[in-house]
């Protein structure tokens, strides 16, 4: 039996490929020819099933909790950078208060927000950054709000009346409120009344809800009005616009109505309004304001010395009282209704009462034993120091009421070289009153009456000059001076600024007269020969003919010694980045 051949069955079940198959490996992006016989899938990137080995959480209970402890961590930390930041800016403006409470103290019985808006009104007003002016829109609004909380029963003017009905609308009666409630009052409505002069004229808008001076609005009152700058607003017509602030005539009637203001605060609202007035050009009302400031101080100090009336009613000079001195009220305002007089052409009657007042203050005392002597200021701890700055600064005593005559110090004797300065322009403007008259009978011309004013009025002058510069000199720098100095410093600039223009129009009337002699001898000739050269007044000397030009020299002396003491420089400090400025 032959033996049978043993072969695998795998080879005779599957038939043996070519070897072409075996070999080479084909792809799908081969020609069709070459894959003719092939069984496989073709292989494609995006057909393929991906195969996961490991599945991953990519958000664990540890990750979780992690997280949540970040973030917790990020808001606790921000939550104190914006505390920290929160208590800075308390402490920042904590002190700006404080420093304001400092230069504007307010009665400590108003509430904090009238008190705030209070300081930021004066400090706004009193703008000291060279590169800003004064926004007056700010500050009324300020001031306002605050006039409107002190009046409000429910806000601060708790136990505030109304004045009768014969007063002007909104007037009060503060007569049954504190010293300094009504002193804050005063100082409230005064700033008020000085704001709105300056806000006079600007109207809303009320179709678009703007605030502009009415210089801009168009229509029948204001035929050329000035190009509107913002061009995001329309130009506003005057149909669609109202007053937007009060009238300061409203507000300074309301002040002298006011029931419970001092016969000094009386005075001084008066004043004020004067000064308004004059400057709309309104002067009849103006002087009799003036007139009846002057006639109430008179009254009051009548009525608190017993002796007879202290001024002339028909020429408003003083007169001596008995051996009394004229009272501060009656000094202040009998001198603004001669210099208002002065200013308007009434010179005949302005200068008797300057010259009424130079003498009254001349005679002022140099003490007085009514006047209470301030206490003296004890050397403070370091324990002190530091209760002082937690405490509240106390509210400052009431000022004088004015019914005592002003001692004869330093800055009085600089309003004696005020009064010498007005005295000294109206002598050298006056036009001399000239009769016609036979030359016989008549030794005086008009033309050498009119160089004798001019030289009596440059004499008041250079008196006035020789004492603020003698008085400002002996003054010391400390604060007490201060207002002493800035009296002396303002009467020495217009003192010499008055003189320089004086004898620059002397100057130049001389060197005119010089050049005509030159140009013409023989009328020097006739003057040597004349009838007045017998008396001195027809020959020009030459010593005459430079005069002027030599006192202009003196003056340019004068004005270069006393550079020191008009130029005072500000000592303040500038903060801690001021050695990063020039």
């Amino acid at each position: 039996m032959r033996p049978r051949l043993l072969l695998p069955r795998r080879d005779l079940a599957r038939p043996r490929c070519p070897a072409i198959h075996a070999t080479t490996t084909r792809f799908f992006t081969q020609s069709a020819s070459l894959r003719v016989g092939v069984r496989t899938r073709p292989q494609l990137g995006f057909l393929n099933v991906p195969v996961t080995t490991q599945q991953y959480r990519y958000l664990t209970t540890e990750r979780k909790a992690r997280l949540k402890s970040d973030i917790k961590q990020g808001i606790k930390i921000t939550s104190y950078f914006w505390l920290a930041g929160a208590c800075c800016f308390a402490i920042a403006f904590a002190l700006v208060q404080e420093t304001l409470e400092a230069r504007y103290p307010t009665p400590h019985e108003w509430s904090m927000l009238s008190r705030i808006f209070f300081r930021g009104a004066f400090c706004e007003r009193d703008q000291t950054d060279p590169s800003r002016t004064t926004d007056w829109v700010h500050v009324t609004n300020w001031i306002k709000s605050v006039v409107d909380r002190l009046e409000d029963p429910n806000m601060d003017g708790k136990g505030l009346k109304d004045a009768p009905s014969d007063r002007p609308k909104g007037t009060k009666d503060i007569s049954s409120m504190s010293e300094n409630w009504r002193r804050g009052y005063y100082e409230a409505m005064m700033l008020y009344a000085k704001a709105a002069e300056n806000v006079e004229n600007w109207v809303t808008d009320k179709t678009q809800n703007l605030t502009i001076p009415n210089d801009y609005v168009i229509g029948p009152s204001n035929p050329n009005p000035r190009p509107f700058p913002n061009e995001n607003y329309r130009p506003p017509q005057e149909t669609d616009c109202v007053p937007t602030f009060e009238s300061p005539n409203e507000i300074y009637m309301r002040i002298l109505c006011t029931e419970g203001l001092t016969n000094r605060q009386r005075m001084e609202a008066g004043l004020a309004y004067a000064t308004w007035l004059e400057f709309k050009q309104i002067n009849g009302p103006a002087n009799i304001i003036l007139e009846d400031a002057v006639q109430l101080a008179a009254h009051e100090q009548a009525l608190l010395t017993g002796g007879r009336f202290p001024l002339d009613t028909k020429t408003f000079t003083l007169i001596d009282a008995a051996g009394h001195h004229p009272s501060s009220n009656l000094l202040q305002s009998l001198t603004a209704l001669a210099t208002f007089r002065a200013r308007n052409g009434d010179v005949s009657s302005a200068l008797p009462m300057l010259v009424s007042i130079l003498q009254a203050r001349k005679t002022l005392p140099t003490s007085d034993p009514r006047r209470i002597p301030p206490l003296p200021q004890r050397k403070q701890t370091w324990a002190g120091a530091v209760l002082a700055l937690l405490q509240e600064p106390p509210y400052p005593d009431p000022p004088e009421d004015g019914t005592l005559p002003p001692l004869r110090d330093a800055k009085e004797r600089c309003e004696e070289a005020a009064l010498s300065l007005h005295i000294g322009e109206i002598m050298y403007t006056a036009k001399p009153t000239t009769t016609t008259t036979n030359n016989n009978n008549n030794n005086n011309n008009p033309t050498t009456t009119a160089h004798s004013h001019r030289e009596e009025g440059l004499g008041w002058t250079r008196e006035a000059v020789d004492i603020a510069e003698e008085q400002l000199r002996g003054l010391s720098n400390k604060q007490s001076a201060m207002a002493a100095r800035l009296t002396c410093r303002e009467c020495l600039a217009a003192g010499l600024e008055n003189w320089t223009m004086m004898v620059s129009r002397l100057a130049r009337d001389e060197k005119a007269k010089k050049e005509e002699l030159e140009r013409n001898p023989d009328l020097h000739k006739q003057n040597k020969t004349s009838w007045w050269s017998f008396w001195g007044q027809g020959e020009h000397k030459q010593e005459d003919l430079n005069r002027w030009a030599a006192e202009e020299k003196v003056i340019a002396e004068r004005q270069r010694r006393a550079a020191d003491l008009l130029e005072e420089l500000p000592t303040g400090n500038r903060g801690f980045l001021s050695f990063l400025q020039a």
